[in-house]
């Protein structure tokens, strides 16, 4: 696969996808950066190191509630009570 022609293809999807759904991804790559850190420091101010995979999870959740719900305060607490219910 040569470069130039990749480079294209990914273009043409780009402005394909309208610009609500861009919106709407950089917002959730935005929610799911901050709950990631959010994470992180608590992990860390707790001396503690995160199972594997649970902070892209339990963030990917978030983003997914926040979605369906419009309510990060209710996305925060579906998505923790499932985190610690699989610890």
């Amino acid at each position: 696969m040569n470069a130039p022609g990749s480079f294209a293809a990914a273009a043409l999807i780009a402005l394909a996808v309208s610009p609500e759904v861009q919106a709407q991804s950089m917002f959730d790559q935005m929610v799911a950066k901050k709950c990631a850190a959010a994470m992180q420091a608590d992990f860390a101010s707790a001396g503690k190191v995160p199972p594997a995979g649970l902070i892209d999870t339990t963030c990917n959740c978030v983003v997914q509630q926040l979605q369906a719900t419009h309510n990060l305060e209710m996305a925060k607490t579906f998505c923790t009570q499932q985190a610690t219910s699989g610890m």
